[in-house]
């Protein structure tokens, strides 16, 4: 049905911009681009771009969804959606990603910080505190695979080691701490966070001081590309984490994804668009907003087209419209040939079916072989057909090695030197808010009470509210 020249597609709920209040909002299709339109009662009319491209917001829908609700819910519907978080019997996707914030210090006051942080009187949580938490998180999972630590900023501390050696000690094998790296120009700090099985999630916006100061408010750049080194030199897992604003650094993608490829220990290149809540992104300038579509196009103009959007498919875990991941095979001969060219769509969708990252299963290696047996019998399929047999021969015998067992971590280093993602993350505001997304959320903050909110509710509606971070008049 056409509103005022727009195509009505959907009717969802999202929130007032202003005072946070649920409200309607209708999904707009308008000059080829997916807007949220809606009406405050207080507040008025606000529209919001959700996606720079309808092709791409159906094409995301178009792969069958896949619910995996918590064991239990913990929080009874009061309010409704978004205001029961924690889960609630509404919420359709277990927590396949805690993020746990340990302190509420940062040592940087970053103009784009999408959260809100605390350092006079910080917050720093305790050993019997993070005891209590991986306790409730293997309980509530059967088990967990992965734990991820933010802040503020995880690396001021004093316990981050320890931390990691808890988790590891539980089983969780997959330990991300997301930091600024300002921490990491120490090397033995370094040494000691890849001993104890840290993957860094490194905050590295741009290479230039000016956009640096501009984003991150002062310049931090030598200090950040100092600590790659060193995480290169001790072999410590790392990805490359921009947060990409439109009109400032999202030239920097394509630069930013051949540093990822050349060097051996950054294992993804993972991008956050701009979000607009939190202590500094509420007001920065919305000209930087950014979509989706946009960071598939700036990839494919600057890979000539090696890499399109069409190389991307949605998490199954997820929202499909929250999640856009891409894998790329780097060739013996050099280059990159994405995955979803080698195999399908469909099976990369079908291989991180029970995990966010691609894992060196069984599974994967029948998808190895059976790419193997097509390419040997269809060589002139892809382009680079030849070069891509041989790396996958490669990769299958160091991976799966005919007559030795290795471990999931082994074959994953192994792996993950040869194959690397691009994974895209659309953070929402409240300007952006959609609560279709939120009850499929699989990102999740863990509570003491034994909840877990959501991380986009959580950064917009609950955090200022939390004592250990919010101060006590904001």
């Amino acid at each position: 049905m056409g509103i005022a020249g727009h195509l009505y597609y959907a009717q969802t709920k999202s929130l007032c911009a202003v005072c946070r209040q649920a409200v309607d909002a209708k999904v707009l299709f308008r000059e080829g681009a997916v807007h949220l339109d809606k009406v405050c009662p207080v507040h008025g009319r606000q529209e919001c771009l959700v996606s720079s491209s309808v092709e791409w917001y159906l094409d995301c829908l178009s792969f069958p969804p896949s619910d995996s609700p918590p064991r239990r819910a913990v929080k009874q519907v009061s309010a409704g959606c978004p205001f029961d978080c924690g889960w609630c019997p509404g919420h359709r996707q277990r927590t396949c990603l805690p993020v746990i914030p340990i302190t509420s210090a940062c040592n940087l006051n970053c103009p784009v910080c999408y959260t809100i942080n605390r350092n006079e009187g910080a917050y720093y949580l305790s050993r019997e505190g993070m005891k209590g938490m991986i306790d409730r998180i293997v309980e509530e999972n059967g088990g967990a695979d992965i734990i991820n630590f933010t802040g503020g900023e995880p690396t001021v501390h004093p316990q981050m080691i320890e931390f990691l050696e808890m988790c590891r000690d539980a089983g969780i094998r997959r330990l991300t701490v997301s930091t600024n790296g300002l921490k990491l120009v120490n090397e033995e700090y370094v040494r000691a966070l890849g001993a104890a099985g840290a993957r860094i999630v490194l905050s590295l916006d741009t290479v230039h001081p000016d956009k640096d100061r501009l984003l991150v408010g002062r310049e931090t750049v030598r200090t950040k590309l100092r600590a790659l080194d060193l995480l290169e030199k001790h072999g410590v897992p790392t990805t490359i984490l921009p947060a990409v604003a439109a009109g400032i650094n999202d030239d920097e993608i394509g630069p930013l994804f051949d540093m990822v490829v050349k060097r051996p220990h950054l294992r993804s290149l993972e991008l956050h668009t701009m979000c607009f809540t939190g202590q500094g992104g509420r007001t920065f300038s919305r000209q930087a907003r950014i979509t989706i579509p946009d960071l598939h196009r700036r990839l494919e103009e600057w890979t000539a087209g090696r890499i399109t959007g069409r190389d991307f498919v949605p998490s199954p875990l997820a929202h499909p419209h929250c999640y856009s991941i891409c894998y790329v095979l780097c060739l013996d001969e050099g280059g990159v040939v994405p995955l979803a060219r080698i195999w399908s769509r469909k099976k990369l969708y079908e291989l991180l079916g029970d995990s966010l990252y691609l894992e060196p299963r069984e599974s994967l290696e029948e998808a190895l072989r059976e790419a193997i047996d097509d390419l040997w019998a269809n060589p002139d399929r892809l382009p680079e057909g030849e070069a891509v047999l041989r790396t996958l021969k490669t990769v299958l015998n160091e991976t799966f090695p005919p007559g030795k067992t290795l471990s999931a971590a082994e074959r994953q280093t192994i792996g993950e030197r040869r194959v690397k993602a691009i994974y895209i993350h659309s953070h929402m505001d409240e300007e952006n808010f959609d609560v279709s997304r939120i009850m499929k959320c699989c990102v999740a903050v863990p509570e003491p009470d034994g909840s877990a909110i959501p991380t986009c509710s959580y950064n917009v509606l609950y955090r200022e509210k939390d004592p250990r971070f919010a101060a006590a008049k904001r």
